[in-house]
C-alpha cells in the first residue's frame, strides 16, 4: 500500500526518551513523531490520537487491523468505544496526554499521545518483546512500515 504524499503539516521524528510515561518500560524498540498543530487547535491528546487512527482511510485502517491481529497477534479489544481506540485499551486520558496499551503472545506495545504546548503533538511508541526469538523475526519487517504509517497518521491528525 502506498501512502499519498500531502502538503499537510510536516512530521518530525524525535527522541522517545523524552516521554516520561515510557521510562519505566524495559522496551526493545521505541520511536516518536512530532507534528505542528494548526492555530486554535484545542483537541485533547486522545482526540488527536483518535483522529489519526480512526480517521485513517478505510483501506489503511483495515490493513492496520490485519497486521495487528494476524502478524503481531495482538489481542484486540473493541475497535471503537470510549475505552478503546482501534482495539487498543485506553489506560490514561487527560487533556494533554493519552496512553494506549495492547498485548499479544509476541509483543506488548504502548502508544503515548502528548500535547506539547498549544501547537505541537507527539506520538511515542514503545514495544516490548514477550517472546524475543520470534519477535525479532517479525518486527524488523513491521518496524519500517510502522514508522511510515505513524508519521502519516500524525500528519492527518494534525490537519
Amino acid at each position: 500500500m502506498t501512502l499519498p504524499m500531502t502538503d499537510r503539516p510536516r512530521v518530525r521524528r524525535t527522541s522517545p526518551v523524552d516521554e516520561p510515561l515510557g521510562t519505566a518500560l524495559r522496551y526493545n524498540y521505541a520511536d516518536a513523531f512530532e507534528v505542528t498543530l494548526p492555530d486554535g487547535d484545542r483537541r485533547s491528546a486522545e482526540q488527536i490520537l483518535r483522529a489519526g487512527l480512526q480517521g485513517a482511510p478505510a483501506a489503511l485502517r483495515s490493513t492496520i487491523l490485519v497486521v495487528h491481529r494476524h502478524v503481531l497477534r495482538f489481542q484486540l479489544g473493541l475497535l471503537s468505544s470510549p475505552s478503546h481506540v482501534l482495539g487498543w485499551r485506553i489506560t490514561l486520558s487527560e487533556p494533554d496526554v493519552a496512553r494506549l496499551e495492547i498485548s499479544g503472545p509476541l509483543i506488548d506495545a504502548v502508544l503515548v499521545a502528548r500535547r506539547i504546548g498549544d501547537r505541537r503533538a507527539r506520538l511515542t511508541t514503545f514495544v516490548v518483546f514477550r517472546r524475543p526469538t520470534l519477535a525479532k523475526l517479525v518486527f524488523p519487517f513491521v518496524a519500517p512500515v510502522h514508522r511510515r504509517v505513524a508519521a502519516y497518521l500524525m500528519q492527518r491528525a494534525a490537519h
